[in-house]
């Protein structure tokens, strides 16, 4: 089969008949670009602008110079990201075995070009359509159909893009590229990962959507109370407007999360880790239970013959050496347990062969049926004898329990049709094989142990062998193992993964079930592996984690891939989720205050007041000094601690104390100034001062424990606010107080601590009485 010429793959080129990728991990400079700028906050200070400008207050106007810096960083931040992932993608880019002018090649799949030949075999992740020419393959159509049934593809069958290869070898030729693909036709999600559930996702869209749907008709209720109640200028009631709209808007919240995010997936591309969905940093920190895939994990993924040993059960003129030498020079197997067993038994071609037994994942067992001979086996002693041999199983027991993997050469003259297994077959001997412990593994299982994470072993072998390599590596709880093939049902399995720490001869389907099974107990569920086997439970855990060695299957479904595939750095991508999550949290804090004391000023405005007591330049440098820099600056250190699900409990909590105090405070001022001053600038002035004043009371609280670099920034941030109020009195609109309401002042700056934590104890009394309340029912 010589392929296409690269005359006709110019040609093809040319035509656009290309495997081009419609769905990539990151997104394109322009998508970026529009992300970051066409917001619908975005529009509403645009429409803001439009009015300050309108209204001829041109000073008004420098708050959209913020706007402006947080869209560029945003991008910035974003298109720095994108060059860093995109080269580490290429280096975990699915590759395929192209045949072109007589010669097979690697080249990535989207350089594949309608009429190609490929060759596939077992673990490939199939990247066009095709058909077979030659060979057979059995392929998992699941993630396409949802059906786990494998089926068995002879020449002339086609193959659907998005399937793996659980078994065989085969040429085929591409007959659809790009979106002409089925998968493409019907979804992406068999090709690309899958975006996850997010915790912090969705409590930034519950707050935005509130927020959305308050700001037009309050800011609408704002304009009019002034303008057309109090009949003040148009110019002053759209200026206080625009204040109160602004202080509603959180703008730098999105762009912080973004940002976060963003340097968070490039601080652990510096560890190797290829972050596919920017989501599942986060995801990963709350993780509950870990999942872990035996081989390649805790394990190096490379095994040995350690020794073998002869039954001696039927008289035969070939040894086991021979036997297994020909089935060496046979078999395609290309996993772990083949190649340390093709390093021990030299290949021989003294047998004819008739056709082979590919292996499979839920089989468990591959082999080869020769002319004149019969039928040979190796796989699991369960699996070739389901029945009976129980002295046998016993002995195999017994080298399982040391760690040993345990494999049966089993013969038959019978010659096998198809893959089943044949009758008469006979136990010849047994093959010991060991796996490596990774070096880390130990240290890595502690630590997640260290910090609550439920440890489960998943795996293909025997539960016994599994549980004593999950000794060695460290795990606690090892002795709790069970053997998957009595676990007949998805009740028998969610009962199972509540008790049992070590699960052996698991197949694909058993292991997404117990996924579920935690899921469906209320677990954040993360899974790491590197196989097709595996496949099926990545794609349905929380976050999913997949060997930069392992099947392009795998690396295709993952969230994240460790480009080394090294186990240890799993901790490290825990802190980072940690640090973000933790980070955010309390910058969102900070946010939330001027939007709650925005609207519920607002609120009492048009009711009760009769001007939005501040103006968008003095909620600049509000924003600015007591929200937007110290949130940044605070937003670059390392905060580890554990997080739980109560991220928009913990904003609240933090937020509506400080919010409430402040609208208080404010609503004070602005009583005094209607009926004693009558100074709108007086007024300004005055709230401008107290609100800075809780602000910088916030932060402190907000950001406990203080240590000397919280200190340093919070106080920096002291000094700036108060000094660019003293020094920009003129375009800041302020004006030197009377005697009474500088008494006022002061008492609230003196007041508004004690205020703040008296109703952050009634909330805190409260939550506890309900809590309480809730356990009894």
């Amino acid at each position: 089969m010589a392929g296409l010429t690269q005359q006709q793959v110019d040609e093809r080129i040319r035509a656009g008949q290309v495997n081009v990728n419609e769905n990539p991990n990151t997104r394109t400079v322009k998508q970026i670009i529009l992300k970051n700028t066409l917001t619908f906050f975005n529009f509403i200070n645009v429409v803001l602008l439009v009015l300050v400008l309108v209204a001829g207050s041109y000073k008004n106007a420098m708050f959209v110079t913020i706007i402006v810096i947080n869209t560029v960083i945003g991008v910035i931040q974003e298109l720095r990201a994108k060059k860093i992932l995109d080269s580490l993608a290429i280096l975990t880019a699915s590759k395929a075995r192209v045949i072109r002018d007589n010669q097979q090649m690697s080249i990535p799949t989207d350089e594949l070009v309608l009429g190609d030949l490929i060759f596939l075999k077992a673990g490939d992740q199939i990247p066009a359509d095709a058909v077979v020419l030659k060979g057979t393959l059995e392929v998992n159509e699941s993630l396409l159909t949802g059906e786990s049934d494998i089926l068995v593809k002879k020449e002339e069958a086609q193959l659907f893009s998005g399937s793996v290869i659980t078994s065989g070898q085969a040429y085929c030729q591409v007959i659809h590229v790009g979106k002409e693909n089925y998968a493409a036709k019907i979804t992406s999600e068999a090709k690309e990962f899958k975006r996850h559930n997010s915790e912090l996702r969705n409590s930034l869209n519950k707050i935005l959507k509130v927020i959305s749907i308050m700001i037009v008709p309050l800011g609408i209720a704002l304009f009019a109370k002034q303008y057309f109640l109090v009949h003040d200028t148009f110019q002053n009631s759209v200026v206080n407007t625009v204040a109160g709209m602004l202080g509603m808007i959180p703008e730098g919240l999105i762009l912080l999360t973004s940002v976060a995010l963003t340097l968070g997936s490039i601080r652990l591309a510096q560890q190797k880790t290829l972050v596919q969905e920017l989501y599942c940093i986060e995801t990963l920190a709350r993780v509950d239970v870990l999942c872990l895939d035996k081989t390649g994990t805790i394990t190096e993924g490379s095994m040995c013959v350690e020794r073998v040993e002869d039954l001696n059960m039927l008289e035969a003129d070939w040894t086991t050496e021979k036997a297994m030498g020909n089935l060496m020079r046979v078999l395609q197997d290309d996993n772990a347990t083949f190649q340390a067993m093709k390093k021990y038994f030299k290949a021989d071609q003294s047998f004819h062969l008739h056709h082979v037994i590919p292996f499979s994942s839920d089989r468990k067992y591959s082999g080869a049926v020769f002319e004149e001979q019969g039928t040979f086996l190796v796989g699991a002693v369960q699996f070739l004898f389901p029945e009976g041999q129980e002295e046998l199983k016993e002995r195999c027991g017994h080298a399982a329990a040391e760690g040993l993997r345990v494999l049966v050469l089993a013969y038959s003259p019978v010659m096998s049709q198809e893959n089943e297994i044949p009758k008469d077959l006979v136990p010849c001997a047994l093959i010991l094989i060991t796996d490596v412990i990774r070096e880390e593994a130990p240290d890595t299982l502690a630590y997640f142990d260290s910090q609550g994470v439920d440890l489960k072993v998943i795996s293909g072998d025997d539960p016994v062998t599994v549980a004593a390599i999950a000794r060695r590596a460290g795990l606690k709880h090892a002795d709790q193992y069970v053997d998957a093939v009595t676990l007949k049902t998805m009740e028998q399995i969610e009962e199972a993964v509540g008790i049992y720490s070590v699960f052996g001869r698991v197949t694909p389907q058993q292991k997404k079930m117990m996924v579920q099974a935690l899921k469906k107990q209320g677990h954040t569920v993360a899974m790491t592996g590197d196989g097709v086997n595996d496949v099926l439970a990545l794609k349905e855990s929380d976050c999913s984690v997949a060997m930069a060695s392992g099947s392009d299957a795998a690396k295709n479904i993952a969230n994240v891939v460790l480009l080394e595939s090294n186990f240890a750095v799993m901790p490290q991508i825990v802190n980072e989720g940690r640090r973000v999550v933790n980070n955010i949290r309390m910058a969102a804090s900070m946010f939330l205050i001027k939007t709650i004391f925005s609207v519920s000023l607002s609120i009492l405005t048009v009711f009760f007041g009769v001007a939005y007591p501040f103006e968008p330049i003095q909620m600049s440098l509000i924003s600015a000094c007591a929200v937007g820099i110290p949130t940044f600056l605070l937003n670059q250190e390392s905060n580890y601690e554990k997080i739980d699900n109560t991220f928009l409990r913990h904003v609240f909590m933090n937020a509506f104390p400080t919010a409430i105090t402040i609208t208080f405070c404010v609503f004070t001022i602005m009583q005094v100034c209607q009926h004693v001053y009558a100074s709108t600038t007086m007024l300004s002035t005055a709230c401008v001062l107290v609100t800075g004043w809780s602000y910088m009371t916030a932060l402190k609280k907000v950001y406990s424990p203080m240590n000397l670099y919280r200190s340093i920034v919070i106080g920096g941030m002291q000094v700036l606010f108060f000094g660019a109020a003293l020094c920009f009195q003129g375009i800041l609109e302020f004006k030197a107080l009377e005697f009474g309401l500088i008494v006022q002042v002061f008492v609230l700056m003196a007041l508004s601590p004690m205020i703040i934590d008296a109703i952050t104890y009634a909330l805190e009394k409260g939550r506890q009485m309900w809590t309480k309340k809730k356990i009894k029912i």
